[in-house]
């Protein structure tokens, strides 16, 4: 049978998405065994032995941590760097080019609106937290483990160990997330899918199905930016914006019932970033181009 297409055309080759589902999901099984393994490692340094004991109470095994800072920076720092791993591994091996393959490149939007989307992102999961709260309070307990984990430090250790929760989350995680798969999936699928799909495997990393549903939105809308704005810049600053504001705010509001100016301040932030989300929602649905993607 003939071919219809004209002289000189190329037939459409949808691009392959196994690689990257394949990629994410060996990603999130080796963070769910990190976390696994991550009780009995406290315990085994708790008790200066070399053999794995029963995992002690998680708040016992957070304690441990935060009194051995060397340990605290490794054991943050691994599964993040095996994201990259996978991210950069799987972009320097694409014919694409890295840069392009894990979408660090300008974008189609002005970098101005860069700014706004990172100011946006903090509400997002501040409005989770509120509603999740109303069902069960072990977010907050899980915000204080954190904040007991990452305060106290001061000088520039403090600065490193301040940028565990923040700024190395907020690159090596939309690497892999936003940069590898997303980027990958939206060539092939609906938008709607592979936003979906990438969030689902970004949610289900954070192991607690809690907290998986926690940073659910979060990951939604740090993919639909990335998505509009044709690069992954925006989602880095703004999950870092996030996880910058949700720390500080940890850190600080037990000064909020006996300092107004604290409260004042908190408040003064949730209604910017109010306001940049809602300008942001303009933005996204009437101004900026959308990126092209492929029909599933």
């Amino acid at each position: 049978m003939e071919s219809s297409l004209p002289i000189g055309a190329q037939p459409h080759i949808r691009p392959r998405v196994e690689t990257a589902l394949v990629a994410g999901l060996l990603a999130v099984f080796g963070m769910l065994a990190m976390g696994s393994l991550l009780p009995f490692l406290v315990t085994s340094i708790q008790q200066g032995s070399g053999t794995f004991p029963g995992a002690p109470p998680v708040s016992e095994g957070i304690m441990t941590l935060a009194r051995n800072p060397t340990i605290l920076v490794v054991v943050s720092l691994l599964p993040q760097l095996m994201l990259t791993t996978f991210a950069l591994g799987g972009g320097w091996l694409s014919p694409q080019g890295w840069q392009q393959r894990l979408g660090l490149t300008s974008g189609t939007v002005p970098r101005r609106y860069w700014i706004l989307f990172a100011l946006s992102t903090p509400v997002v999961s501040i409005l989770t937290g509120l509603l999740i709260s109303l069902l069960t309070d072990h977010l907050s307990h899980r915000m204080q483990e954190l904040s007991s984990l990452y305060g106290g430090y001061t000088g520039l250790f403090g600065l490193l160990v301040f940028s565990l929760p923040t700024l190395v989350p907020g690159l090596c995680e939309e690497l892999l997330f936003r940069g590898y798969i997303q980027t990958r999936l939206l060539q092939a699928w609906k938008p709607w899918k592979a936003i979906l799909v990438t969030s689902l495997l970004f949610s289900i990393a954070h192991i607690n199905p809690i907290h998986a549903a926690g940073v659910l939105p979060l990951s939604l809308w740090l993919g639909v930016i990335s998505m509009r704005c044709g690069c992954i810049w925006p989602a880095i600053l703004g999950h870092t914006a996030n996880n910058l504001f949700a720390l500080m705010a940890l850190l600080i509001a037990p000064q909020a019932n006996t300092n107004p100016q604290v409260t004042n301040a908190l408040s003064l932030f949730f209604a910017v970033s109010a306001c940049a989300w809602l300008a942001s929602l303009f933005l996204l649905s009437s101004q900026l181009p959308a990126t092209l993607s492929r029909e599933s």
